[in-house]
């Protein structure tokens, strides 16, 4: 027979769907809040509830002892007075009559208090009612049968308490009692009691003030759960965050980690990430490189089988031609794949220094002066002067002539390529045809390139993803676009 834990994990089991496992179960952070609350919370709503149930027991307990020492006064008195009167309950009657007539005010904490309202009777020997200060038609009663008077008759402790109706309202009186004892016996019980109605309300005040205190105290519990929550959940958030980024191809820093277990998965999650992206690295270059050598090596090989032929001087010279410049491009290709090799496996810079952006485009521009006059094209600066930037000097140059290159090769002579510095940022504008508009968002990818209008053909398609790799380890950007009046134009925006 299945247990009822295969039943629910088994997904061949076929059985009410109210006995299957959700596919998707809840978050951690709700069930870490869900224990917190069944454990955390119980407790307290137990230890509350408790609590609350045992305020009104702790203020009878309370009243009860102040009673007993009050019917323990009385009979004293009376026991003193039936030494030198007799046994009878004239005293006690005039002590109640004289106490029933005052008035008073009293302010007891939240309660207002201005007359007596403690009861008293007195019996024989025999339980007989002398005398009776709340109803004086019960004088002569036979009360030997009441809790408090049998037994204290006996010569224990009696005490009883009774729900009678007063003014047209129930209320519970507690009643203590205490012996009357003359020449060493026992001749009469005088019994207290004293209406709950006033400590009812000192009750139902401290019971208002206290579940107050509950809610509140409540509230905080669950808020103190809910940070609690947040508080272990965040690494995992922030993993999740950093894993969905770099499952989109987005630039993601590793993230800031609390707590020694986080920090340990989160180097294994690191170095996981590296191993498998240092594979699909070597995979993705040979790939690229493969693609990318194929050109200029059908190239060379078409070349050697004609040369090995026989064939007119003019049309060898013009082989060879081709074998050179197709080596050459072979030779550019793997010169720019290991520049961006070096900079892609790069995790931060090396030779960081304050660069003055200003002087160094100076410099750049002041180089590449006369190449692009000699293919009658100006190199023009203007803007404010730009702030220091932190990096490395070299890599910061090779972005620079990248794009300065990109845009003398596609400007058409007669024209001015246009750079410009702002704040942390430079940007570099030609008067060329442009990027159509379906290569916009693919230019900046590895081997990706546009014909050259003076050429005809195409780049090694390095550069742009070459300066993006840069921009990366400055904390920068770069963002490649076209002008409003026609030709192209790059920004390369450096991070703080």
């Amino acid at each position: 027979m299945k247990s009822l834990w295969q039943v629910l994990t088994n997904p061949d089991m076929r059985g009410p769907r109210w006995l299957r496992l959700p596919k998707r179960l809840i978050s951690i952070r709700a069930s870490i809040l869900l224990v917190y609350l069944l454990v955390v919370g119980g407790g307290f709503y137990a230890i509350m509830s408790t609590m609350t149930q045992e305020i009104q027991p702790r203020y009878l307990e309370s009243m009860e002892e102040s009673l007993v020492d009050t019917a323990n006064i009385l009979a004293a008195q009376l026991e003193y007075s039936a030494e030198r009167e007799g046994y009878s309950s004239d005293t006690i009657e005039q002590i109640f009559r004289r106490a029933y007539e005052r008035r008073f005010e009293a302010q007891i904490y939240s309660l207002q208090k201005e007359s007596v309202d403690l009861e008293v009777y007195l019996t024989d020997a025999k339980g007989i009612v002398l005398f009776d200060s709340s109803d004086r038609s019960n004088e002569g009663q036979d009360f030997s049968q009441w809790i408090d008077v049998s037994r204290t008759l006996k010569g224990q402790y009696g005490a009883r308490a009774t729900w009678t109706s007063r003014d047209g309202e129930k209320a519970l009186i507690l009643y203590v009692a205490a012996p009357v004892r003359i020449d060493g016996r026992i001749q009469g019980v005088v019994t207290v009691g004293k209406p709950t109605s006033y400590v009812n309300e000192l009750i139902a005040r401290a019971e208002n003030r206290f579940e107050l205190y509950v809610v509140v105290a409540g509230v905080a519990v669950l808020l103190l759960g809910a940070l609690l929550s947040l508080w272990l959940t965040q690494p995992i958030k922030r993993l999740i965050a950093y894993a969905n980024a770099l499952r989109d191809g987005r630039n993601a820093s590793y993230p800031r980690l609390f707590g020694i277990e986080a920090n340990e998965l989160g180097r294994a999650f690191e170095e996981m990430r590296l191993a498998l992206e240092g594979k699909q690295y070597v995979e993705r270059y040979v790939q690229s490189l493969t693609h990318q050598l194929k050109s200029p090596i059908s190239g060379i090989s078409g070349a050697a089988e004609l040369l090995e032929g026989d064939m007119e001087e003019a049309e060898r010279r013009k082989f060879l031609a081709n074998v050179r410049k197709e080596s050459e491009r072979l030779r550019r290709i793997v010169d720019r794949m290991l520049e961006l090799a070096s900079v892609e496996s790069r995790r931060a810079l090396q030779n960081v220094e304050t660069i003055d952006l200003s002087a160094l485009l100076s410099e750049i521009v002041e180089a590449w002066e006369a190449s692009a006059r000699a293919e009658g094209i100006e190199i023009r600066i203007d803007g404010a002067k730009a702030e220091p930037i932190r990096g490395e000097r070299f890599l910061v140059r090779q972005a620079i002539q990248n794009l300065l290159q990109n845009a003398v090769d596609f400007a058409p002579r007669g024209s001015v390529v246009l750079v410009t510095t702002e704040g942390r940022e430079l940007r570099v504008e030609d008067e060329g045809p442009g990027i159509p508009d379906y290569a916009l968002d693919k230019v900046t990818e590895r081997f990706y390139s546009l014909v050259r209008p003076k050429t005809g053909e195409k780049s090694s398609g390095v550069g742009l993803s070459f300066v993006t790799e840069i921009m990366a380890l400055h904390g920068g950007e770069l963002e490649v676009g076209n002008r409003e009046g026609g030709g192209a134009c790059a920004i390369l925006r450096f991070g703080k």
